[in-house]
Formats: structure tokens, C-alpha cells, sequence
């Protein structure tokens, strides 16, 4: 924590040439040139005449980047990490208008997402574990985290389902793909989720739902938020539910559905709740079997969202001001 301060306190203003910072770093100019290009860290001011400057942040960067390149990371598992553990780094803001984007640097036909997608669908087909995960370490070290589910795994996690139900893809590849994506996001939720936050939120999939990507996806980001979620996962079963409910008392249970019957399954565990508890939280049903063949969902007890992981984010944030 007191190097995420310290990172987030040195000055931006810029100061010092190539040569400087390679001395006061002991990186290779090559090196930290070669980060720029592809990571587009650190963000050096362009002058007039198109010479570098950096600033005491963009040094304190090389050198985070540098001591954890010596510990064993990779660079891009470095990136990766100083992104979660400092967001603010890579604020928009901070983006010097005088540093062309990535697309315009490479020349690349295709958005960088498309391509990323591209890649990480084609490596699920394959089963190739090994491009997966250097494909999932490029977009998280290229996107904030809600970037890299919004851009992404949501698009990979459609497209896939869409051809299983095609019959294009078999299971096993719909379960490699999962599972790979419920591995990686599993850490990443390791790495946010606060202890205690603004309030607490109850994750979980009824029973019969064993599909908890997009659950997983919404903990990470309600976390970012500053949510406390106590993540229980897939197929619950609604006594358990019910019991954990009663333990926790949180402000909020938020259900995650992928087919009809798990919809159903889950206005179904909203009304058990209702009966079972004095003060039953507002249950939230969202995910992609909001709205069945037979029409949307009728919001009764439950609270039916619909929409990216990011849209029902912000209303659950409403929700709960509200009650």
C-alpha cells in the first residue's frame, strides 16, 4: 500500500531526458522504449521537436516495473499487476494528446478488442491454454479491468455460447473456455475485493445454474465499486441460500441466469426469501436468460436487470440507495 501512495504522489511534471532516467532507473533506454511501444508506459511528454521528457512518476513506474521484472514476472504480468494495484496510473486523463494511440502506431486495420476477441476465441477452439493466457495478459495489461470484461470476455463468452447452441462447438470447448476465464477472473476478484465497503452484496446462481462466469465478472466489478461481495458462486441450493442470507444480512442477493429455467428457478428462490426472512434484502435477477422465449421476466419480488455486467452495476447501486 505505501508504494501505491508513493507511485500516486510523485510529481507528473516533465523533467528529464532519456539519458537521465536510464542512469536513475539502471533500464535500458531500449528497454523502457520498448514498454512505451507496446504498453504505452511509462507516457513520456513529446516537445516540439518530438524529444522524450519524463517525470518523477513516469521514473517511479520504470523502476516498479523493473523490480518486479527481477523478482520473475514477466513485463506484461508487471503491467498487469500495477494495474490492478494502481488504477490511477492509467487514468484517461493522464494520456499525453502528443503520444499516438496503439492503432495509429501499428497501423492495425481492426479496433484492438476485435483483434484481442479474434484471439482468444480462436485459442479456446484450439485449446490452446498457453496463447489464452498470453492473450488474457495482453488485454489486462492494455484495458482497465472493466474494459477487459466489457471489451473482451463478454463478447468471447456470446460468441461461444451462441455456437454451442449452434452445435458448432462441442461442450468440452465451452467448458475449457469457462473454465480458463473462471480461473483468471477468480484471481483477479482475489486481488479487489475489499474486506469491508460501502455495503454487502450476496453473489450467486440458483440451483440448476452451473454457468457463473458472468457472476464472477459482476463481483469484480461491484468490488471496483467499493461493494463488499460475499460470492457463493453456482448452483446454490435454496435452503442454503436462505441460511447464508440470514448469516450475512446483506443489503442486497444478486442472482445470475443463463437459461429459462434458471430465471424461473431464481423468482422462485426471490419469493423463498421473501417468506423465509423478516427483513428479506432486494434480490436482483440479471444475466442472459433475463428474457425468456415466453417475453421479459415479471418483476414481482425479484428485480429484473438486463444489460452488460457495467449497466447492471451502476442500477444495483441505485437499488440499494433506494432501500
Amino acid at each position: 500500500m505505501s508504494e501505491r501512495r508513493s507511485l500516486g504522489r510523485l510529481g507528473r511534471e516533465p523533467l528529464y531526458n532519456t539519458s537521465a532516467v536510464a542512469q536513475a532507473t539502471g533500464v535500458p533506454a531500449d528497454t523502457f522504449r520498448a514498454w512505451e511501444r507496446r504498453y504505452t508506459l511509462p507516457r513520456p511528454f513529446r516537445t516540439a521537436t518530438n524529444q522524450r521528457l519524463y517525470s518523477e512518476r513516469d521514473i517511479g513506474v520504470i523502476t516498479w516495473l523493473r523490480d518486479r521484472t527481477t523478482e520473475g514476472m514477466t513485463i506484461t504480468q508487471a503491467i498487469q499487476r500495477l494495474r490492478l494495484e494502481t488504477p490511477e496510473i492509467f487514468a484517461a486523463d493522464q494520456l499525453e494528446k502528443a503520444t499516438p494511440s496503439i492503432q495509429e502506431r501499428q497501423g492495425e486495420a481492426e479496433p484492438q478488442p476485435v483483434r484481442l476477441q479474434q484471439r482468444l476465441l480462436e485459442a479456446c477452439i484450439a485449446f490452446d491454454s498457453r496463447m489464452a493466457e498470453r492473450t488474457i495478459d495482453e488485454a489486462l495489461a492494455r484495458f482497465s479491468i472493466e474494459e477487459f470484461c466489457a471489451l473482451v470476455v463478454e463478447p468471447v463468452l456470446t460468441e461461444i455460447g451462441a455456437r454451442w447452441s449452434r452445435c458448432e462447438l462441442s461442450v468440452a470447448t465451452e467448458h475449457f473456455a469457462t473454465g480458463l476465464l473462471i480461473r483468471r477472473l477468480s484471481a483477479i476478484f482475489t486481488l479487489v475485493a475489499p474486506v469491508s465497503g460501502r455495503g454487502t452484496i450476496v453473489a450467486a446462481c440458483p440451483a440448476g445454474e452451473e454457468h457463473d462466469v458472468g457472476l464472477l465478472m459482476l463481483a469484480i466489478l461491484l468490488s471496483r465499486r467499493g461493494w463488499h461481495v460475499v460470492y457463493l458462486g453456482a448452483n446454490v441450493p435454496t435452503e442454503d441460500l436462505i441460511t447464508a442470507t440470514r448469516t450475512i444480512r446483506p443489503d442486497l442477493v444478486c442472482l445470475s441466469v443463463t437459461t429459462a429455467d434458471a430465471a424461473r428457478e431464481a423468482v422462485a428462490v426471490a419469493q423463498a426469501l421473501h417468506a423465509a426472512l423478516d427483513q428479506s434484502p432486494p434480490v436482483v435477477v440479471g444475466g442472459y436468460a433475463v428474457v425468456t422465449d415466453d417475453g421479459p421476466l415479471t418483476e414481482t419480488i425479484a428485480h429484473i436487470l438486463a444489460g452488460s455486467a457495467g449497466d447492471v452495476v451502476d442500477r444495483i447501486g441505485e437499488l440499494i440507495e433506494r432501500h
